[in-house]
């Protein structure tokens, strides 16, 4: 946050100056038309044709004294902080880069050379909607649930492949957020505010989690069977939990802070059914699989968090 002095110019106007960080980025000069968007209690400036001065975001980068997963990791952080272009060298493991970029949405391998790959992002942003895959996280975590809540290890395989789809949604919803955010044009393109994309990015990052969880559940299930009697109640459980899911996601979609409240106690009494199912069978299985359900739990108390935040700055 920078502070500007506001100084009198004639009789009736006031100037202030800008940032030269804010000029340089947006590539403006001398007597460029700026246009200026009043607000009860602030000024927007924006350039007047920002999207034709739009800067392509580059860079180069070796996986280098790097294991997979942390080149990985440098990929994803580039791609979430909006990099329009990722040229990597000193390629040996084309395969798995190749990889990584095919699990970023919009981002295409566009030349690759023996020891150079480069991938650049062929997704128009502005067409990205925060709303639009919300909903379609959504969409497929109920599926993932459907097939997992009664514990099919049979289902396992397919419930793995759609979290990593869930996982790719949610990427480019905090890419999508963090370009918003750096550009008020594109916060009025998207009819919203600052606030509601904090808030809807939040939404994508506790679904994501949810996520994580059915994956994990599925999982464990399949490489470490269970007894009978614990299934019985862990089904019921999970049952329980997905039906109120249902019903978090239904109260987030219509915005319902009354109903906020009152989901976000019968939320918790979860907890509190894990707690005793832990203390009666206290087994590392049954540990490990209560506390995948508590971390659902505490994915869906946030999904009712950003409903009350939401209501309380509307």
């Amino acid at each position: 946050m920078e502070y500007r002095h506001l100084m009198a110019f004639g009789n009736s106007s006031y100037i202030i100056s800008v940032p030269k960080a804010w000029v340089e980025k947006n590539r403006l000069k001398k007597g460029d038309i700026l246009v200026v968007e009043e607000k009860p209690n602030e000024l927007i400036l924006t350039s007047k044709d920002a999207s034709e001065r739009r800067r392509i975001n580059d860079v180069t980068i070796s996986p280098e004294g790097k294991t997979i997963e942390e080149f990985k990791t440098e990929v994803t952080s580039l791609y979430v902080n909006n990099y329009d272009v990722i040229t990597v060298v000193n390629v040996k493991e084309p395969v798995a880069i190749k990889e990584i970029f095919r699990n970023l949405v919009g981002m295409e391998v566009v030349e690759e050379t023996a020891s150079k790959i480069v991938a650049k992002d062929l997704l128009d942003i502005k067409e990205v909607s925060l709303k639009n895959l919300v909903r379609r996280i959504d969409i497929i975590i109920r599926s993932m649930l459907s097939d997992s809540v009664e514990l099919d290890v049979n289902n396992a395989e397919s419930v793995i492949g759609r979290d990593k789809e869930v996982n790719r949604l949610s990427l480019l919803g905090f890419r999508t957020a963090r370009a918003a955010t750096d550009n008020p044009r594109l916060l009025k393109m998207f009819e919203t505010s600052y606030w509601e994309v904090m808030l809807a990015k939040e939404v994508i990052t506790y679904l994501e989690r949810f996520g994580d969880q059915v994956k994990r559940i599925i999982r464990a299930v399949r490489d470490e069977p269970i007894d009978k009697k614990w299934k019985v109640r862990l089904v019921n459980i999970l049952r329980g939990i997905r039906e109120n899911y249902a019903a978090v996601m239904k109260i987030y979609y219509e915005n319902d802070k009354g109903a906020a409240f009152k989901a976000e106690t019968k939320t918790r009494s979860f907890l509190k059914e894990c707690d005793a199912f832990l203390s009666a069978n206290p087994n590392i299985t049954v540990a490990r699989l209560t506390g995948f359900f508590q971390h659902m739990i505490g994915s869906m108390k946030g999904v009712l968090r950003t409903v009350m935040e939401q209501e309380e700055r509307a």
